[in-house]
């Protein structure tokens, strides 16, 4: 399996976070692309809170040795613990090509001399994931969730404020119509019934010259709107 840059990226950086270089990098990758290509990344956050018990109970075992009660108490939660995550494991590669579930099955879950060993070795690595979660790193699903919320986030800003200037020409160009329609009906009047005062002159004079003001500013902020 070739490992994307995003995920291989994200393993470096783990290993720099815990100043240590991963026992099985290349396994670990593999695990973290089959959860997203799978969908299955609520299943790899299950394992790798399950590697992080286990590894802290392995320690809590070799520190209470001597006490037999507890270690058997212990112990018995271990063994579930372990049994529970190898199911979970086997689910994730179950998805992988043939040749990469090989390679688990051969190396982590066989009855092989040393393939306990190994798998602990693995689930520390990934026990190394989950400390990086607590921290409050985001995983690279995660950062790729916020990019796209974010630009869905823009996309929707635009479209509304596309939206927003249309209707906002669509009301100019009305207001347009109806002013030019009254400087019309105004000329018109002027034109069959003129005032006969020299008042009523200046006052008809003055409204149309107002409505005529109106529409060449409504024309301006129409054009200016289109440009841009």
């Amino acid at each position: 399996m070739i490992i994307r840059q995003d995920i291989a990226e994200f393993i470096t950086a783990v290993e720099l976070f815990s100043n240590r270089k991963l026992n099985y990098p290349k396994e670990v990758g593999e695990i973290l692309q089959i959860a997203l290509q799978t969908g299955m990344t609520s299943e790899f956050e299950e394992l790798i809170f399950q590697a992080k018990f286990l590894i802290r109970t392995q320690e809590v075992l070799k520190q209470i040795s001597n006490d037999m009660e507890r270690t058997k108490n212990l112990s018995i939660e271990f063994d579930s613990c372990l049994t529970k995550s190898i199911d979970l494991f086997r689910i994730l590669i179950g998805r992988a090509a043939a040749d990469v579930t090989q390679n688990f099955s051969d190396n982590f879950f066989s009855l092989k001399t040393g393939s306990l060993d190994r798998l602990m070795k693995l689930y520390y690595d990934l026990s190394w994931i989950k400390n990086w979660q607590i921290d409050g790193k985001p995983m690279p699903y995660q950062t790729k969730s916020k990019i796209i919320s974010i630009t869905g986030k823009n996309e929707e800003l635009q479209i509304d404020e596309r939206h927003q200037n249309n209707q906002m020409i669509k009301s100019l160009s009305r207001i347009q119509k109806s002013a030019a329609l009254a400087l019309s009906l105004m000329i018109l009047f002027l034109l069959l019934d003129p005032p006969v005062t020299v008042l009523g002159w200046m006052l008809s004079l003055g409204i149309s010259a107002l409505l005529a003001y109106i529409i060449m500013n409504i024309i301006f902020l129409t054009r200016t709107k289109n440009s841009d």
